[in-house]
């Protein structure tokens, strides 16, 4: 369920399809986490391929000797962060979602209140 590569522009991403989201059509946008600032980014699935995104066996594969072990080494932190960095993106989404039903409820309650009060201002003044 998880993508990790390696990016020019990135550095290492993981792509976390846990979610249930899919990931068809070449518009699509992907949702990516990117370690060297512990953030998410978008990108259109079209450009989810070399050049820019490696596979991450791929990518090390095709490094010098040194800068293999440097890139494994990196790649081993990344995943070995990547558990609680994924508890806390889940969290938030489920925070930010919980926000904004809460925000519908509100307005809703709020128009349900301004619908009565007319109502009852035109019963006032018939």
């Amino acid at each position: 369920m998880e993508w990790w590569g390696y990016s020019k522009e990135h550095g290492w991403v993981v792509l976390d399809r846990s979610d249930g989201a899919k990931s068809t059509g070449a518009n699509q946008l992907l949702e990516f986490f990117r370690f060297r600032d512990d953030t998410t980014f978008v990108d259109l699935r079209k450009n989810w391929n070399p050049p820019l995104y490696s596979f991450a066996p791929n990518y090390i594969r095709e490094l010098p000797p040194e800068q293999a072990v440097e890139a494994e080494a990196a790649l081993a932190d990344a995943k070995s962060r990547w558990p609680e960095l994924q508890r806390k993106l889940h969290q938030q989404k489920i925070d930010a979602d919980a926000k904004v039903e809460a925000e519908r409820v509100a307005l809703e309650l709020q128009q349900k209140k301004a619908v009565r009060e007319r109502k009852k201002q035109t019963g006032l003044t018939s």
